[in-house]
């Protein structure tokens, strides 16, 4: 007998219900997860979109943030430029408030210094009348030492006449000697007569002579008074023997205002000049300097003298003068320098003709020159005037200091008249006020 063996059978219908009961399950798993992933694949996309979302708002915000951070710095800038303005404006305040008080200090000091310019122009025309009065009884003087004279030549023509009849009385006596011999008496008594009118004359001759001495002296003196007279201009005495003559050439020299020309008033300026010359009795040397922006020798040779001539040197300037036009501004700090070059070659007198205060040259701070015209020449003018005494014409042991006269034509403002008055004042000098003709 054959014996067979079964192969053996996995899979029965019991296994079959388990697999199916497997599988089933394995597709509701598969399902479910699939159901789970495509709600986390909705979730993921929805978080993504959030994210997107998110990250746009992110964005936005950082960008709102940048923005914010640059407005932030830029508002930092200003909120310190602000707050440097504000120390800015603090220490402008701050040196407005110094020059404020400075100037009111200034103003103190001008105004009592024109009230001692007031109270010494007082004293100059008490001073003033009391030499015309001097002048005056001088003169009186003069007329009646004048007319002593006169009377004293009328007496001695009278005792010349005398004399001349004396050699014809002594003829009659020598004629009548031999019938007045009996009257010797009477003859010797005559001749001592004429011996005393002899004695009579010769004393009447020695009056004489002092008489001359005396008309002599009287002329002399006559003519230093003419010459004294002579000798002034407007009221100031004229001296110097090497003088400088600086004169005003800018703008306003030919103007009665800012806007309105006048033709006389730079031929008046030439015409006083002229003048001045000619009467300077002893004037040996000089020079002509103008100025205005800058400093121009009239007649050349910069740096040396010129010889005065009395019958051509004023003519010569006068006619120089009239072909130069007036223009610019008023620079007296280059003019004094060039002109106290000369005080080594012995420049002893200066004449300085002008109509305004200085408004340019060396002086002023950068601040200082963005004042107004009348703040800058105050400041320029007490520099000029400080210059002067401490360097210019300070008194040196070889040397004195330089007269310096002053001569203001036309001016408006009192203020120029001050300082003209006062740089005469302050350098040994004389300052005449021209009026308009």
């Amino acid at each position: 007998m054959q014996v067979r063996h079964r192969i053996p059978t996995v899979f029965n219908i019991s296994m079959v219900d388990v697999l199916c009961c497997a599988l089933g399950c394995v597709i509701l798993l598969w399902l479910l997860n699939l159901r789970a992933a495509k709600e986390e694949t909705l979730a993921v996309g929805k978080t993504r979109d959030q994210l997107k979302a998110t990250q746009t708002l992110l964005d936005e915000a950082a960008s709102r943030r940048d923005q914010t951070e640059r407005t932030l710095e830029a508002e930092r800038a200003k909120l310190a430029a602000l707050q440097e303005d504000r120390e800015r404006l603090r220490a402008e305040q701050k040196l407005a408030e110094e020059r404020l008080a400075k100037l009111l200090r200034e103003q103190r000091a001008l105004a009592k210094e024109k009230a001692d310019v007031s109270q010494q122009a007082m004293a100059l025309e008490e001073r003033l009348s009391e030499k015309e009065d001097m002048a005056k009884a001088s003169a009186r003087r003069v007329e009646n030492l004048q007319k002593q004279l006169q009377d004293a030549e009328a007496q001695v023509k009278e005792l010349q006449a005398l004399a001349d009849q004396v050699p014809g009385l002594r003829a009659d006596l020598a004629s009548s000697r031999s019938k007045l011999l009996a009257a010797v008496g009477k003859v010797q008594a005559l001749e001592k007569a004429t011996q005393t009118k002899s004695a009579d004359l010769a004393d009447i001759n020695r009056r004489l002579v002092e008489l001359e001495g005396e008309k002599k002296r009287l002329a002399d003196q006559a003519s230093r008074a003419l010459a004294a007279v002579e000798n002034r201009f407007e009221g100031i005495t004229l001296t110097g023997r090497r003088v400088i003559f600086l004169v005003d050439m800018s703008g306003s020299m030919d103007l009665v205002d800012e806007r309105t020309p006048d033709a006389q008033k730079w031929v008046g300026v030439r015409e006083a000049l002229a003048k001045i010359m000619r009467s300077l009795p002893e004037l040996e040397k000089f020079q002509v300097l103008l100025f205005a922006n800058k400093v121009s020798y009239l007649l050349g040779n910069e740096g040396q003298w010129l010889d005065y001539d009395p019958k051509t040197s004023a003519d010569r300037v006068t006619l120089a003068l009239a072909s130069v036009r007036p223009l610019g501004s008023t620079n007296m700090y280059d003019a004094f320098e060039a002109a106290f070059r000369y005080r080594s070659a012995g420049l002893d007198t200066m004449y300085v003709l002008s109509d305004g205060l200085p408004n340019a040259g060396p002086g002023l701070t950068p601040e200082q020159n963005a004042l107004k015209e009348t703040e800058r020449s105050e400041i320029l003018a007490k520099y000029i005037r400080n210059l002067l005494r401490r360097t210019w014409n300070r008194p040196l042991a070889d040397r004195p200091r330089v007269r310096i006269n002053t001569v203001g034509f036309f001016y408006e403002s009192p203020d120029v008249g001050a300082f003209l008055w006062a740089l005469a004042r302050e350098n040994e000098g004389s300052f005449v006020g021209m009026s308009k003709p």
